[in-house]
Order: structure tokens, then sequence, then C-alpha cells
């Protein structure tokens, strides 16, 4: 199950124009690129994930799990350089 924070879920809205409801297929993405968020993992563990959203295009998002559910932090559109990493991921063998 994927959840969140219905008031970051708002603010994540209007700052970035992402809503969380319409992402969670991004994990369904065999090209995502995932890595370790350390320098945010002080208090939990943080992942983050650039990957294709149905909605949304690519799109790059932070997550934690949370008794066994993925609890979505953020996310917004991808920036050049995330593009750049996933094509790379995209055009391995």
């Amino acid at each position: 199950m994927i959840t969140w924070h219905e008031k970051k879920r708002q603010k994540v809205i209007k700052d970035h124009g992402v809503d969380f409801e319409k992402i969670g297929d991004i994990f369904d993405d065999i090209f995502a690129v995932y890595s370790e968020d350390l320098k945010h993992s002080d208090l939990e563990e943080r992942w983050s994930i650039i990957a294709r959203s149905s909605a949304y295009g690519l799109i790059m998002a932070v997550y934690t799990f949370d008794n066994g559910d993925i609890h979505l932090i953020t996310a917004r559109r991808a920036e050049n350089w995330m593009v750049r990493l996933y094509e790379k991921q995209r055009n391995r063998p």
C-alpha cells in the first residue's frame, strides 16, 4: 500500500503540481532509478526514485517504509540531470 500525510500531499500539489494519488505506477517502472537519500535519512531511512508516471511523465519522489507500506514524502517533475540519469539506466543492456 502507498500512504502519505494529507497536508503534505496538498503542499506538494501546490508547490510542485504533482498529486501523490496519481503516481503509484512509478513503482512499476522497470527502468526506475532508486537511491538511498542519505542526506535526509537522519531520523528514518529515506529513498528516492526517478521513474515514469502515466499522469506526469518522468518524476522524482522521496519515500520511506512505514510498517511495510511505502510512505510518500515528496514528489516533483524530474530535473534535466534526473532525466539523463534515467535515460542512461534505460539504455543499459
